[in-house]
């Protein structure tokens, strides 16, 4: 192992625990930090989806025009807890502002080369057969209900297409073959090949972690609460424990690089974009491969104990408790493409840690040596997981990510 000090990596999603594992196996000794064990908050519930197709930001303008519509649907995907509107007006004005069709081109440009190589990466990353089991390699498809949908999932396929992913278009009847549980009327779809999605995502990032502890990697279950400076670099992680010697510093804590941002000199305006997911006994709606219905905004994926339904958004509901009725909508959506299927065996909830321009923060920080930003990943956490390891890996071995970082400057939304 190189150095004297580790990395230290603070974070233990999968972002993070992707990140300390990429930098094992770089040849670093690497310290991981996060309070809560390897992937219980966020990275416990997602859809396991590796969406290689998303490649436009949420920001953009027909997103927003569709918020009024979303919001007074009562089974819509958006809905906005009103209380906690007030706080969240300058991270929805940052948003308007990022809508703007320069800046979306800009984004899906930048977004397209990050999810390039996602499954690729992914690939790499879980290098032992153990862990290369922990993904399916069996694509995903897209369903559209309307025709209104279906043309706008078509002009969406293209720009998909002009951006390198690759898929199928499906009619009804195509649809209707892959998917033979569904008894909802459908008007088409897509099918992407090269999509892949995890057995289970929280064993995912678990198995991880397990994998970075037995060779030789330390995990610290304490908060960070400093960084100490000399000169123009990071020398050591503070903690209720004690200080910790560190030769570099990577942020992939979620949500909380807000909070830690400071003591980078950086304000990163992350907000808590909650979903939620319900999760369906096994045999309950027999899938091929992870199945999303963007009319609806959930998408189903077959997982190793059941059929996780997964989705919706919900904003303004920062540290408030959860609504629970937003999971139950999900098994509704369920019924009515599936026809009968059970109450769901369990449900949870999880922030998105979301910048308003849906796109993560991701490289060195301004006027710091040996410190890196990984953070901000909305809904491609766990797509962009492995890609986000492989450049921080990169950056804090040779300083050299071979991809323009630019787009995800950790301090594009200013100096603290």
């Amino acid at each position: 192992m190189q150095g004297e000090a580790p990395v230290a990596v603070i974070g233990a999603g999968v972002v993070g625990t992707a990140c300390a594992r990429a930098l094992q196996r770089a040849g670093r000794r690497v310290l991981l930090v996060d309070p809560s064990p390897p992937g219980s908050l966020c990275s416990a519930g997602n859809a396991g989806h590796i969406a290689i197709e998303q490649v436009q930001p949420l920001a953009r303008p027909e997103m927003i025009a569709a918020v009024p519509r979303m919001l007074a649907h009562p089974q819509g995907p958006l809905t906005l807890r009103w209380r906690g509107l007030p706080a969240m007006l300058p991270w929805f004005l940052r948003m308007a502002a990022a809508s703007r069709p320069g800046r979306v081109e800009a984004g899906t440009l930048a977004l397209a080369a990050l999810l390039r190589d996602a499954v690729a990466d992914w690939r790499d990353l879980l290098d032992t057969p153990d862990l290369a089991a922990l993904l399916r390699y069996e694509g995903a498809i897209a369903v559209t209900e309307s025709e209104a949908g279906r043309r706008a999932a078509e002009a969406e396929a293209a720009i998909m297409a002009a951006h390198g992913v690759r898929l199928e278009s499906l009619g009804p009847a195509e649809v209707a073959a892959r998917i033979p549980g569904l008894s909802a009327p459908v008007t088409g779809g897509q099918f992407f090949p090269e999509a892949a999605h995890a057995v289970e995502p929280q064993r995912l990032v678990r198995d991880l972690a397990a994998r970075f502890a037995a060779e030789g990697g330390e995990i610290l279950a304490q908060p960070v609460t400093g960084l100490r400076r000399e000169g123009g670099r990071i020398a050591a992680v503070e903690t209720p424990g004690g200080e910790r010697a560190a030769e570099s510093v990577i942020l992939a804590a979620g949500l909380a690089s807000a909070r830690l941002a400071p003591m980078l000199g950086l304000r990163l305006p992350l907000t808590a974009e909650r979903g939620y997911h319900a999760m369906l006994p096994p045999g309950s709606v027999p899938l091929p491969c992870p199945v999303a219905f963007a009319e609806r905004g959930f998408i189903a994926t077959p997982i190793e104990h059941g059929t996780r339904l997964a989705g919706t958004v919900e904003l303004g509901a920062a540290g408030r408790a959860p609504d629970w009725s937003r999971a139950e909508i999900l098994v509704r959506h369920a019924r009515d493409l599936f026809g009968p299927v059970p109450e769901a065996a369990s449900r949870w909830q999880g922030d998105r840690p979301t910048l308003p321009d849906y796109l993560p923060a991701l490289g060195p920080v301004p006027g710091l040596a040996n410190a890196v930003v990984a953070t901000g990943h909305q809904h491609l956490g766990l797509t962009l997981a492995a890609t986000t390891a492989r450049l921080v890996s990169a950056l804090v071995t040779s300083g050299t990510p071979g991809l323009d970082l630019t787009p995800f400057d950790p301090a594009r939304f200013g100096r603290h």
